[in-house]
């Protein structure tokens, strides 16, 4: 059986790849690349990518894939846009501040002094200090990603035929099932985890973290840009209450953000020794 797996980044994606290859017999995971980096013939194997307009994967890219390549089961991997954007902006230099150290540094300053009192800096003025091209970013700019970003997938998903299945980080969570085991048409290893290699990308494993991120200001700049792809998915978009009593904890916010660029040369060994495992498993 072949499988593709197909979200946004820390949408839950690598985690639910090796959950799907878990439940097959000799099969392969792979994560990442460019749509057909690894196709290969397996007995069974199961391919997580992600959507990324900055590096190139875009939607006509996956596209033009599936015109050319057939999967048995295609999973399209949702998560409420405003925990995507907490994660996304903590997960910023999961590959080091080479040549970058005074924007990591801003940056990490507003997370620390959010840490301090939550309602002190909207979110948007954290996410000035994440661009890629330039920093910091004006409010316009950052706002205007979001919306592009989730404009596209909108239309993406929305053509999505009857042969996808659309599965949620909030079900992923929750352990809610049954439904992908009925799509699957067999039951996945709940019990699997992220290989350590791939370790940074797991962060809090909870839902409903951007409450303690936004505030009030916050709320009619990223509610018009989310909308759309929130109701197409089924998120309730009138739900936009924030904590009482916000609570952002350093454990999963700068000292997250800290240990993610000393995590890159260890990863990236890792990586590599569970090729070299993979290939001697295989001649064996």
């Amino acid at each position: 059986m072949k499988i593709l797996i197909l979200g946004l980044g820390k949408s839950g994606t690598t985690a639910l790849v090796y959950k799907v290859a878990s439940g097959l017999p000799h099969c392969h995971a792979f994560s990442g690349g460019k749509p057909g980096k690894y196709v290969g013939n397996y007995e069974n194997a199961v391919y997580k990518h992600t959507y990324n307009e900055r590096k190139g994967k875009t939607f006509e890219l996956y596209k033009q894939h599936l015109e050319q390549e057939h999967y048995d089961r295609k999973i399209w991997m949702a998560r409420d846009p405003r925990d995507a954007a907490v994660s996304r902006m903590l997960y910023r230099w999961h590959r080091g501040y080479l040549g970058r150290k005074k924007q990591y540094a801003a940056h990490l300053d507003l997370v620390e002094k959010k840490e301090k009192d939550p309602r002190s800096i909207p979110f948007y003025e954290i996410c000035r200090y994440i661009g890629h091209n330039r920093w910091p970013m004006t409010v316009e700019e950052v706002v205007e990603e979001e919306r592009a970003r989730y404009r596209q997938m909108h239309d993406f998903v929305k053509t999505l035929g009857e042969g996808w299945f659309l599965f949620t980080y909030e079900s992923l969570v929750n352990k809610n099932f049954d439904a992908l085991h009925k799509y699957l048409g067999f039951e996945i290893k709940e019990e699997t985890e992220v290989p350590k290699s791939y370790g940074k990308v797991v962060r809090k494993k909870s839902v409903g973290d951007w409450r303690h991120w936004f505030t009030e200001k916050d709320i009619p700049l990223f509610k018009p840009a989310y909308l759309p792809y929130m109701e197409l998915i089924g998120y309730d978009g009138h739900d936009w209450a924030l904590s009482p009593n916000p609570v952002i904890e350093p454990e999963y916010s700068s000292q997250y953000m800290q240990n993610l660029p000393r995590r890159v040369t260890v990863d990236t060994f890792l990586r590599y020794k569970d090729r070299v495992i993979e290939r001697l498993v295989k001649r064996a």
